[in-house]
């Protein structure tokens, strides 16, 4: 049965789509041109069109093309604006069955931030001024500068509000505003609407993606829950990552990389558009070595900084130390109908080998694990309709270094999602209703837990925005999300956002938000070889719950300066404890398991804690000149701990403040340079066996890029320039400079 859902779902949903496009196709009108610089009469790709007062909008392509179909009749401001240019608008009256070609010639300006549009805040396009949360975006050219590395969580390390931590070369822990992890989930990461996290411990594997960072098209980080939209695990923010289509970038693209710890990279995109079609193929491969090191022995001379407790933190397995390597493939196919509405059918396939993992209960190994995954997706008459399914299996098993176990994690997650939009009263009410079901099936083979599972998750969810005036709207938003893993779960949203004045916007935002546990939590069985200890979960969990209140400021002052201003108070409660002893009130003491001789201690998992936290970011950019741009935000964060469980250690895991600066050059012939710097002062960390102080570091970055012809453009990226040796979770890796210099090639 479930077996043929998928397919006859799809084609389902294909007549339903041809039939409507059809329909609506001899109704409504369109509008088309290109977009080009006033001065150089060179084509502007990446441009927002947008129909003004409407949610209709599109971007131009490379050749700064477009084409906004499916418009009812009637007149409207066709508006076209884009960083570094003054917007234009031009009046348009569209007719039934009628093309319109309206060209824009832009003229330049040093800044126009106040155009710059955000979609995950509110599941809608909309000026980041705008925007009922705190945001920050990343373009395709911020991406493509530092992009050599291949680490994609890298891109973000100077984000405002951002606790990111690194302790392998992709074990990377994302999160913002206090309470980060060895496995941290409190930000929901996704990739064109895929999650990305496993399904056993709910993280992200990250170098598990089947695409080159190069393919990444756009970046948006929402701070602040999240989970009226977006349900479990928008709990302090969503990553909202979306590719390049492939009309954005026809060609052939070979890319090659070499650099430190013996890394390479290759990558071959290949991508091309026949009529209404339009397809890219990728295949790829990074191998480089790791930064961990052997841990096993019973003298502290074994680690690589001091705070181990030798025994409790020593490994009994060493490590393979053959190069962390990602294999991948992957390929997608997009049809584009007449009226701009557009059919995608995408899927890849990776091979990760040999990452270090921190874990609560010691590092793990992932010796080689395979990520197929399967994406189909249709935007178009106000819906979007999503329906994905990621698989993990071990071709290889996961070892624990502390015990010597070989671990298992097959899993499947299968999800389908579909939302529609409308506008009414004359465009004052904006409305987004949706639905989403997901199917978890994962087996261990006994290695973690003692069964199968085959689990469900739904979720009903829908906002309204209404513009009260011209200056001001407000927002209301809420979801009901059910599963069979936990008590269902309520998520509402409040937002007031008044504009005073162009370019400054004041917003006051209400949120809850919940994390739901992970399959380790809950159903965890392992007996430790070596000692008599088993790991046991807690079926009676219930989710982690935070509510929050936050108010901002976005400002563009004299079209050179943004500022960006956000405060926030959250109150948390229902924390799942570390692993740990005599946390669970269901084994009071010793038990015996299996008609074994001897008894063991029992290490589990129980809600407990209280916590009220808060603070502040300041985010702020200068454009000095349309080549020289200088950033800088700063971040500050306090807490109080209210309850906590006697034998748990809760800490944020996050320093009492941070900040981090840059400066950018950009050359008017697509050349560009950037150095940043980063500094973390010292805080204490405590997650599951590893307990210890994190040394204050500050970290140098530089990277750049240099087009020697319209074909060949080469980039450096060094992470850590002075090869200051620091470690960011205690546990984790010694982490040292890695310089990558990649050479692309197109035809």
């Amino acid at each position: 049965m479930k077996a043929r859902f998928f397919p006859t779902l799809i084609a389902m949903l294909f007549a339903i789509v041809l039939f409507s496009d059809a329909m609506m196709g001899q109704t409504n009108g369109s509008v088309s041109g290109k977009v080009t610089d006033a001065e150089t009469q060179d084509p502007l790709p990446f441009v927002n069109i947008v129909v003004k007062g409407t949610s209709l909008g599109t971007a131009t392509d490379e050749s700064g093309q477009y084409t906004l179909r499916n418009i009812p009749p009637g007149t409207y401001t066709l508006t076209a604006s884009s960083v570094g240019y003054q917007a234009m608008e031009v009046e348009i009256t569209v007719e039934g069955g009628v093309s319109l070609t309206r060209d824009f010639a832009l003229q330049s300006a040093t800044l126009q931030l106040g155009e710059v549009q955000v979609y995950g805040v509110s599941l809608r396009r909309e000026r980041i001024t705008e925007a009922p949360a705190a945001v920050s975006v990343l373009s395709a050219r911020d991406i493509a500068r530092n992009a050599s590395h291949g680490q994609l969580p890298k891109l973000l390390e100077s984000e405002p509000g951002i606790d990111m931590v690194q302790s392998g070369l992709y074990d990377f822990n994302l999160n913002t505003r206090g309470f980060n992890s060895s496995l941290n989930r409190r930000v929901l990461i996704l990739l064109d609407g895929r999650d990305l996290g496993t399904a056993f411990l709910g993280a992200t594997e990250w170098n598990g993606l089947s695409i080159p960072i190069e393919e990444l098209g756009r970046i948006e980080l929402v701070r602040g829950p999240g989970s009226a939209l977006y349900g479990a695990n928008a709990y302090n923010g969503v990553l909202n990552i979306s590719s390049m289509p492939p009309k954005a970038n026809p060609g052939t693209r070979v890319v090659l990389g070499v650099g430190e710890l013996s890394m390479y990279r290759a990558d071959v995109r290949h991508a091309a558009t026949i009529g209404s079609w339009s397809y890219r193929l990728n295949l790829g491969r990074i191998s480089g070595k790791t930064f961990s090191k052997n841990r096993n022995g019973l003298t502290v001379d074994q680690f690589e900084y001091s705070g181990f407790t030798p025994g409790l933190n020593s490994e009994v397995r060493d490590l393979d130390r053959d190069p962390v390597q990602t294999s991948y493939v992957s390929g997608r196919l997009d049809y584009e109908y007449q009226n701009d509405n557009v059919t995608t059918i995408e899927g890849g396939f990776t091979q990760a080998e040999r990452e270090v993992i921190v874990t609560g209960i010691g590092r793990v190994q992932a010796m080689k694990s395979h990520r197929p995954w399967i994406r189909f997706g249709y935007q178009g008459h106000g819906f979007n309709v999503l329906l994905w399914s990621n698989v993990r299996t071990n071709a290889e098993p996961d070892y624990s270094l502390a015990t010597g176990l070989a671990l298992t994690q097959d899993a499947q997650i299968t999800h389908g999602e579909a939302q529609y939009s409308f506008s009414a009263l004359d465009q004052k009410l904006f409305v987004v209703v949706g639905a989403s079901h997901r199917v978890v099936n994962i087996d261990t083979k006994r290695t973690l837990m003692q069964f199968s599972r085959n689990d469900n998750m739904s979720g009903l969810f829908g906002q309204l925005e209404y513009r009260l005036d011209q200056n001001l709207k407000a927002v209301l938003a809420a979801r009901f999300d059910r599963t069979t893993l936990h008590p269902s779960q309520f998520s509402p949203k409040a937002a007031l956002v008044w504009s005073p004045f162009v370019g400054h916007t004041l917003r006051v935002t209400f949120n809850q938000a919940f994390q739901s546990p992970n399959y380790s939590e809950l159903y965890l069985h392992v007996k430790h070889p070596l000692r008599n200890v088993i790991y046991l979960g807690n079926p009676s969990l219930v989710p982690e719950k935070i509510t929050g209140y936050e108010v901002g400021y976005k400002g563009v002052f004299d079209n050179k300066a943004f500022i960006a201003l956000d405060a926030y108070y959250n109150q948390l409660k229902d924390f799942v404890t570390d692993l740990a002893p005599g946390v669970n009130p269901a084994y009071p003491g010793p038990i015996v398991v299996d008609n074994e001789p001897f008894s063991r201690q029992v290490w589990s998992y129980a809600n407990a804690g209280k916590v009220n936290e808060g603070g502040f970011e300041l985010a702020a950019q200068y454009y000095v000149s349309n080549e020289w741009h200088v950033h800088y935000n700063y971040s500050q964060f306090v807490f109080e701990v209210l309850e906590k469980h006697l034998n748990d250690v809760l800490l944020p895991n996050a320093p009492d403040f941070r900040m981090s600066g840059g400066i950018t050059y950009t050359h008017p012939d697509g050349h560009d340079a950037e150095i940043s710097v980063r500094y973390t002062p010292s805080f204490p960390w405590a997650a599951g066996i590893f307990k210890g102080q994190i040394q204050s570091y500050t970290i140098i970055n530089g990277s750049g890029s240099y087009r020697v012809s319209s074909n060949l453009s080469f980039s450096l990226s060094v992470s850590n320039l002075l090869n200051r040796k620091h470690y960011q979770i205690f546990g984790g890796s010694l982490i040292g400079r890695r310089a990558v210099v990649t050479a692309s090639y197109s035809f």
